[in-house]
Formats: C-alpha cells, sequence, structure tokens
C-alpha cells in the first residue's frame, strides 16, 4: 500500500528497481517474481522501512474509512 498508494513512493521504487538491472514486472498493488533470486531484498526492505508505522496506520485507517 505504501508504494501505490503514494505517487513519489512509487517513482522512487520504480527507479530504484531498475538500477538493479531486474526486469520490473508490477501490478497494482504487487510486484510479481518467478524465482526467490528476482527478489531485490535490500530494495523491498528500503521501500518498507520507507514509511513509519502510524503514517501507514493512517493511510491504511483513511483508506478503509475508519478517520
Amino acid at each position: 500500500m505504501n508504494i501505490y498508494g503514494n505517487p513519489a513512493d512509487k517513482k522512487w521504487f520504480v527507479g530504484r528497481y531498475k538500477a538493479t538491472g531486474k526486469k520490473l514486472n508490477m501490478g497494482k498493488s504487487c510486484v510479481r517474481l518467478k524465482t526467490l533470486d528476482d527478489l531485490p531484498i535490500d530494495l523491498i526492505g528500503e521501500a518498507i522501512a520507507r514509511t513509519p508505522v502510524d503514517s501507514y496506520i493512517q493511510i491504511y485507517e483513511t483508506a478503509k474509512g475508519i478517520n
């Protein structure tokens, strides 16, 4: 949610993924991989760490209509 819900984060992720030299196969809310070797684990960790927990909860609650 933190990547497809934020255009700036999506742009960052796509650029960083391309820099790995691996082919990006991305849906609206998923990254598709054929093998585990295709997974740029460091990049995935960076992407997760970019969104603080409090911000993620706020985004989630807004999307669900909880706020």
